[in-house]
C-alpha cells in the first residue's frame, strides 16, 4: 500500500508509540518542554487546565482533526505556550507538538493598560493603521509585556512594551518578502477565475476565492525614500481597483500599469496555490476556513519585491534591469501565500531561528506547489527546481534568490553551525533559512550535505531519499503545529514526530535529514 494510500486508509500505525521531550529550565526557574508525541504517548496525553482552545479545524483527507491551543498565565497569553493537537478519525489524540511552561514566576507588575501601550507605538509610528494587542509573559525571563502589532498596507511592525514601566523591549519588522522577476508571456486559462459586472469582466474569481487589483502604480513616490509619507498614502489607495477588461481575454501588454500580465498571473497562481493547498493538504484557503485570496499587482514604482501583509498580498513591477513583474512566478506567490498560513497556524515570529523556519517553511511550500503545477500541467512554461524564484529573478548571475540544492551558492549557510546570530534581516531569517530548506532538499533527493564536495569541516550521514509526496506531508504537519518561537531543533523534532505517527519507514531519513545540516535533538 502506497504512503498515500495509507493516509487515506487511516493506515497509520498509531500503536507505535514515541515520544520527544526536550526540557529546558531559565534563569527564573521556568521549566519549559517542547513536547513532539505519538502513539500512545499522544493518546494518554491531558491537555493542562491553564491551557485553551484557540481553534479548531475540520478534518483533512487524512482523517486528522486540528486543534491549536494557547497557555495562559491568568489573562496572559505565554510567549512560545502553544500546543498543536491532531486527533483521528475516533477522537483519539494522534500527534502533539509544541510547548508548555510549568512553574511561570512574574518578575514585573502590570501597571499599563493595552491603551497605554499602543500610545507609546504611535508616538513613533503615528495613529494609521490597523492594532492588535495583546498582553504576553515572557517564560524565560517572567516579564508581563503587550505585543503591539501595527499593520499597514506595505508594513507590519511589532512592538514589545514593558507592561509595568513602557520601555520598548524589543521592535521589528513582520513584513515578509520575496524578490522575483518577470512574466514569461505564457497563456493562462481563466476559466472560473473571472465574472462580468455588467459593464466588464472583472479579476474576481466565480467562487470569490480570489481578487485581484491594480493600483496603477501608485504611491508615485519611492517606498524606499519615503516610507511613513508612502505608509500614509497607500492606506488610502488599498487594495486598488479590481483588475477589469471588456472582452475577457487579458493580453494587453505592459510591465506596468495598466499591462495586464501582471495582473493575470497574481491571480492565476493564487488559485494554484489555493488548489494547492485543499487537495495535497486538505486545508481550505490560508485560514482554514475559506478566507478569499486578495492580491494587488502594479505596486509603486520601480519596486523590486513582494511581500505579504498581514491580510493580502501586494507586488511590485521590479526596476526592468533586476527584476520584472514580481507575481510571473509561482514559487514566489506560493512562497509569500504560505506567509499567510503561517500566520493563522504556528505563528512562527519574524526574528531569530523562528523566522528562519518561517521563510524556509514559505520556500519549501513554494517548491512543493511548483512540483504540483508541473504534475498537474497548471505551469507548462516553467520547470519544477529546487530554486527559489528562477523564473523571476536573476542575482549576480545565477538564477534565483536561494538554492535548497545548495545554499551556499547564494551565500546561504548550509549547516547550523554557520548559521548567522544576531544582526540584520531580523538575525538572518532569510539567511538561515538555507539549513532547514537543505534538509528538506536532501530528505527529498538524498545524498550528502553539499558543503562537504567543498571541503566543509562537517560532515553527517549520507540521507536515503524519500519522494516528496511524503516529504511534504511531514514538513507540513510539523510546521503548522510549531509554538511560535520554535527553534530548528523543535523542527526536527517535530518532524520526526510526524514521520514516526504517520510513516515510521521515513523516520531514519528525516533524522538523518536534520543531522546532516547540523541541527541537533537535544533541545
Amino acid at each position: 500500500m502506497s504512503w498515500y494510500k495509507c493516509f487515506l486508509a487511516s493506515c497509520m500505525l498509531l500503536s507505535a508509540s514515541s515520544m520527544a521531550w526536550a526540557a529546558a529550565s531559565s534563569s527564573s526557574g521556568t521549566s519549559q518542554a517542547f513536547l513532539s508525541l505519538s502513539g500512545d504517548a499522544a493518546r494518554h496525553f491531558v491537555v493542562p487546565s491553564d491551557v485553551q482552545l484557540e481553534s479548531r479545524e475540520a478534518p483533512d483527507q487524512r482523517g486528522l482533526t486540528r486543534e491549536r491551543y494557547q497557555q495562559y498565565f491568568g489573562d496572559a497569553k505565554v510567549l512560545g505556550g502553544q500546543l498543536t493537537l491532531y486527533r483521528d478519525t475516533t477522537g483519539a489524540s494522534s500527534l502533539i507538538i509544541g510547548s508548555y511552561y510549568a512553574g511561570l514566576t512574574p518578575s514585573n507588575r502590570r501597571t499599563l493598560a493595552a491603551d497605554e501601550a499602543r500610545q507609546i507605538v504611535e508616538r513613533e509610528l503615528g495613529p494609521q493603521g490597523r492594532w492588535n494587542i495583546d498582553l504576553l509573559i515572557d517564560p524565560k525571563t517572567g516579564q508581563f509585556f503587550y505585543r503591539v502589532d501595527n499593520q499597514r498596507f506595505d508594513s507590519r511592525m511589532f512592538y514589545w512594551i514593558d507592561a509595568e514601566n513602557g520601555r520598548v523591549l524589543k521592535k521589528y519588522s513582520g513584513l515578509t518578502t520575496g524578490q522575483g522577476l518577470g512574466v514569461k508571456g505564457d497563456p493562462k486559462d481563466l476559466t472560473g477565475l473571472t465574472t462580468f459586472n455588467g459593464s466588464a469582466f472583472e479579476l474576481r474569481a466565480a467562487d470569490g476565492r480570489q481578487v485581484t487589483h491594480d493600483i496603477g502604480n501608485r504611491p508615485r513616490f519611492s517606498p524606499s525614500l519615503f516610507p511613513q509619507l508612502n505608509q500614509i498614502v497607500a492606506a488610502f489607495l488599498l487594495p486598488g481597483t479590481v483588475g477589469t477588461d471588456p472582452d475577457d481575454q487579458w493580453i494587453d501588454p505592459g510591465a506596468t500599469s495598466p499591462g495586464q500580465p501582471a495582473l493575470v498571473d497574481a491571480h492565476y497562481y493564487a488559485r494554484v496555490t489555493d488548489l494547492y493547498y485543499v487537495l495535497i493538504h486538505g486545508r481550505n484557503s490560508l485560514d482554514g476556513g475559506g478566507l478569499p485570496m486578495i492580491s494587488t499587482a502594479h505596486y509603486a514604482r520601480n519596486y523590486t519585491n513582494a511581500f505579504w501583509n498581514g491580510s493580502q498580498m501586494v507586488y511590485g513591477d521590479g526596476d526592468g534591469a533586476t527584476c520584472r513583474e514580481l507575481s510571473g512566478g509561482l514559487d514566489v506567490v506560493g512562497h509569500e501565500l504560505t506567509h499567510g498560513v503561517t500566520q493563522f497556524t504556528s505563528g512562527l515570529m519574524i526574528q531569530d531561528e523562528s523566522g528562519a523556519l518561517n521563510e524556509a517553511f514559505s520556500d519549501i511550500m513554494g517548491t512543493n506547489i511548483e512540483f504540483f503545477a508541473a504534475t498537474n500541467g497548471f505551469d507548462p512554461a516553467a520547470a519544477a527546481d529546487f530554486l527559489i524564484g528562477e523564473d523571476v529573478c536573476l542575482s549576480g548571475g545565477v538564477p534565483g534568490l536561494r538554492n535548497m540544492t545548495d545554499p551556499a551558492e547564494k551565500g546561504d549557510p548550509d549547516h547550523y553551525s554557520e548559521r548567522q546570530i544576531g544582526g540584520g534581516d531580523n538575525g538572518g531569517v532569510h539567511t538561515n533559512s538555507g539549513i532547514p530548506n537543505h534538509a528538506y532538499y536532501l530528505l527529498v533527493n538524498g545524498g550528502r550535505n553539499a558543503g562537504e564536495s567543498r571541503g566543509h569541516p562537517h560532515s553527517g550521514p549520507v540521507v536515503a531519499g524519500i519522494d516528496l509526496a511524503a516529504a511534504e506531508q511531514i514538513f507540513y504537519l510539523a510546521f503548522t503545529g510549531l509554538p511560535e518561537n520554535a527553534t530548528m531543533c523543535n523542527a526536527r523534532l517535530a518532524t520526526q514526530a510526524v514521520a514516526a505517527a504517520l510513516l515510521p519507514s521515513a523516520l531514519p531519513s528525516v533524522s538523518d535529514a536534520w543531522q546532516a545540516v547540523g541541527v541537533p535533538d537535544n533541545c
